[in-house]
C-alpha cells in the first residue's frame, strides 16, 4: 500500500516528526510503517528519549544595504487560511481578478488591482489542490476526489464530478478539457463544459513518496507531466495518449526513504525545450518533441524552478538558489546564503529573481549575480511561490493573508 510523507521542508520540519498519511491492510503494512517511522527519526535527529535535535537550523539573515525599495498596496485575509494539513493552495489569476482556495471550502475572487472580495463560495468539502482558473471556469480539487467547477464571474456550481483519490496538483483548462491529477498515480481529462471524463492516464506510484504532485503542463496540443518515479511523460491533450516518456531520477538506496524520486516540481517550457527537476535527482533540460536529453545537471529540488530568456533558476533541496545557463546547464551564479530556509520556487520578475521562506521572508535578487537587493517581512510562512501580475507581486502566507507589493519609483 503506498504511503505519503509531508513535505514542507526536507525529510520533516525541525524538530517534528515525520507526517506520515497511511492505510494499513494488514499487520504487515503495519510493522512496515514503523521501520518506516524509525528511520525517519534517525534521519531527522529526532526522538521519543530526548537525543539532540541535529537538523540544520535555517541560515541567519544576511545584512546588506536594500538598493530596492517596496511598497504595500493593500492586504487581505483568505477565510479558512491558505496552507493547512500540507495542502500547498495556491493562486491563480485571470483578467484582473485573483481567485484563492481555502482547506475549510471557500473559494474567493479579489480584484489583484485593490484587493476587494468580488464573491465568496462555500463548499461542503476540504479543498486540497487548486484552484485552477481558464475558460471562464474556477475549478477546485477535495481530499476525496471531488472536482468542482464554478464560474469565474460569481462562483455558482457549474458541475461537480467524482475521481479515483486525493487532489493534490492544480487542475488545468485548456482546449474544452480540465486535466485532474490524483495522487495514485491517474490523470483524468474530463470535458470542461460539462464534466464528462474523456480519458486517464495512469502510472505505478512507489511505496514511499513525497506528499505532493506537480502540476500538469499544457503546451500547444501537449500535456507534460512529472511522476512520482522520477520519470517525465508527454501525453496527447485530447487523447491521454503516451508519445515519450523519460527518467529525470533513478531511484537508488537501501531503504524506501533513500529511494524517494519524486518530480514535485512543476516543469517549465520554452522554445520546444523542458525545464524539469526532481527530489534526490537531477536538474534536466529535454526536447519536446522526443524527450531527448540536452543536458544535465546533479541539482535535487522539489520546490521547482523558473526560466528567462538565457537563465535557468534553481532552488534546490538545501535552498541554495542556482542560476544555470539555459543552453548548457552551466553554472552562472550560486546564493548559498538562505540554506534551511525552505524556498519557494524561484519566479522572475523585472531584472529580479523572487522568493519565499518558510519564516515569512520575501528575497529580492538580482538576475544577473544573484546579489540581495531588498527583502520583505511577511509575517508567516510562505509555502507557494509568489504571482507576478504585471507590475505587482502577490505574496500568500499559510494563515491565508494575501500582499500586494510594488516597487516604489
Amino acid at each position: 500500500m503506498r504511503k505519503v510523507i509531508g513535505l514542507n521542508h526536507p525529510l520533516v520540519r525541525p524538530g517534528k516528526l515525520g507526517n506520515f498519511e497511511i492505510t494499513m491492510a494488514t499487520i504487515l503494512e503495519h510493522t512496515r510503517w514503523l521501520m518506516l517511522l524509525s528511520l525517519s527519526l534517525l534521519l531527522t535527529g529526532c526522538s521519543w528519549f530526548g537525543s539532540k535535535d541535529n537538523t540544520q537550523s535555517p541560515a541567519p539573515l544576511v545584512e546588506f544595504s536594500p538598493t530596492v525599495s517596496l511598497k504595500t498596496l493593500w492586504t487581505a485575509n483568505v477565510k479558512g487560511g491558505a496552507n493547512q494539513n500540507d495542502f500547498k493552495l495556491v493562486l491563480s489569476v485571470a483578467d484582473h481578478e485573483v481567485f484563492t482556495a481555502s482547506p475549510k471550502g471557500y473559494v474567493t475572487a479579489y480584484d489583484f488591482r485593490n484587493g476587494h472580495s468580488l464573491w465568496q463560495t462555500a463548499l461542503d468539502v476540504t479543498i486540497a489542490g487548486g484552484p485552477g482558473v481558464g475558460e471562464g471556469l474556477v475549478i477546485v480539487g477535495s481530499n476525496h476526489g471531488d472536482v468542482i467547477a464554478l464560474s469565474t464571474t460569481d462562483g455558482k456550481l457549474q458541475w461537480q464530478v467524482k475521481v479515483s483519490s486525493e487532489i493534490l496538483a492544480v487542475p488545468q483548462i485548456s482546449q474544452g478539457i480540465v486535466v485532474v491529477r490524483t495522487i495514485d498515480g491517474k490523470l483524468f481529462g474530463l470535458a470542461s463544459q460539462t464534466g464528462q471524463r474523456l480519458w486517464v492516464y495512469e502510472r505505478n506510484v512507489p511505496l514511499l513518496t513525497l506528499r505532493g504532485t506537480s502540476t500538469p503542463l499544457i503546451t500547444d496540443d501537449h500535456l507534460i507531466v512529472g511522476l512520482d518515479n522520477g520519470k517525465l511523460a508527454l501525453l496527447e491533450l485530447r487523447t491521454g495518449k503516451l508519445l515519450w516518456e523519460m527518467t529525470v531520477a533513478v531511484a537508488h538506496g537501501r531503504t524506501e526513504l533513500e529511494r524517494m524520486a519524486d518530480i514535485d516540481a512543476d516543469p517549465k517550457v520554452a522554445e520546444q525545450i523542458i525545464y524539469a527537476t526532481s527530489y534526490q535527482g537531477r536538474t534536466i533540460a529535454a526536447d519536446l518533441s522526443h524527450g531527448q536529453l540536452l543536458w544535465e545537471r546533479d541539482i535535487a529540488s522539489y520546490a521547482g524552478l523558473d526560466i528567462d530568456a538565457d537563465k535557468v533558476y534553481v532552488s534546490d533541496s538545501q535552498s541554495q538558489l542556482w542560476a544555470l545557463q539555459r543552453d548548457t546547464g552551466a553554472t552562472i551564479w550560486k546564493q548559498d546564503k538562505l540554506q534551511a530556509r525552505g524556498l519557494t520556487a524561484p519566479v522572475i520578475f523585472n531584472n529580479y529573481v523572487i522568493v519565499g521562506d518558510n519564516e515569512g521572508y520575501v528575497h529580492w535578487l538580482r538576475r544577473e549575480d544573484g546579489q540581495f537587493v531588498t527583502r520583505y517581512n511577511a509575517g508567516d510562512s510562505i509555502l507557494v511561490p509568489p504571482l507576478v501580475i504585471e507590475d505587482t507581486i502577490l505574496i500568500y502566507t499559510r494563515g491565508g493573508e494575501l500582499i500586494a507589493l510594488q516597487m516604489e519609483s
